[in-house]
């Protein structure tokens, strides 16, 4: 087994699965972005219909202030009956008391209709503040557990980019320098591997002869079409060092 082609499949190796991490690093504030927007959506439910039940209290205060004028109108429109002079006078105060009573019983009539609304809405807020509450506290746990799970991703990738640096201190220069070059051209895809003779990279044939070479495994090779470097995971070598990655 080419050394120096072992270093460059490790090093490949640790590079997809750094790449991995880094998704799953970038994943992680829009995983806490969509969970603060589903509870804020929830909320904003809450919210509204908390807004709907203030309205109705108000309304049934103002409701409720406009009976008591009503009343003390009546009441002073009766104090008024001994100072009437004439029947014409005596019946446009009964007139003008009967008005007001039936503008209260219209205000009365409104006011059970906001009190039972006021009931439902005040039962409907009990259920949806208990949900909010619960959604808060599940929130919390989640952005939590989200949070450790990004801690023990900066972790790894710590801890890849160590490895990756022990395997560079191993590679000839010209080498890492190739790879490196082929990894910024290729978005860290810089080794491939080949099966039944095609690059698995770029999905074409390798040459029959530079493929029987690879199977030799004496030179380190490039593909013709993409130049990334090229082994055989069918090799017993490469396949160890695959399998010693394997659950990493």
């Amino acid at each position: 087994m080419q050394e120096q082609l072992k270093y460059l499949v490790e090093l490949q190796i640790l590079e997809n699965k750094k790449a991995e991490l880094l998704r799953k690093r970038e994943e992680t504030p829009l995983e806490i972005a969509a969970l603060d927007k589903e509870f804020a959506a929830f909320e904003s439910e809450y919210l509204l219909k908390k807004t709907e039940h203030d309205n109705a209290v108000h309304l049934r205060r103002s409701e409720e202030k406009e009976i008591a004028d009503l009343e003390a109108r009546i009441r002073r429109s009766r104090q008024k009956e001994h100072e009437v002079k004439t029947n014409r006078e005596y019946h446009a105060l009964l007139k003008e008391i009967q008005d007001l009573q039936d503008e209260i019983r219209t205000h009365e009539d409104h006011v059970l209709e906001l009190m039972e609304k006021i009931e439902t809405l005040s039962q409907e807020l009990k259920t949806l503040a208990q949900e909010l509450d619960k959604r808060r506290k599940a929130l919390e746990e989640q952005k939590a557990a989200l949070q450790r799970e990004c801690d023990q991703v900066e972790g790894k990738i710590a801890h890849l980019e160590r490895l990756q640096a022990e395997i560079r201190q191993k590679l000839a220069p010209l080498i890492f320098n190739k790879w490196n070059t082929l990894a910024q051209r290729y978005k860290g895809r810089a080794v491939a591997p080949v099966t039944q003779g095609v690059c698995q990279m770029c999905h074409l044939n390798i040459p029959p002869q530079r493929f029987i070479e690879l199977l030799r495994d004496e030179d380190i090779l490039t593909c013709p079409h993409c130049h990334r470097f090229i082994y055989s995971p069918e090799n017993e070598a490469y396949r160890a060092v695959l399998e010693n990655y394997k659950d990493f």
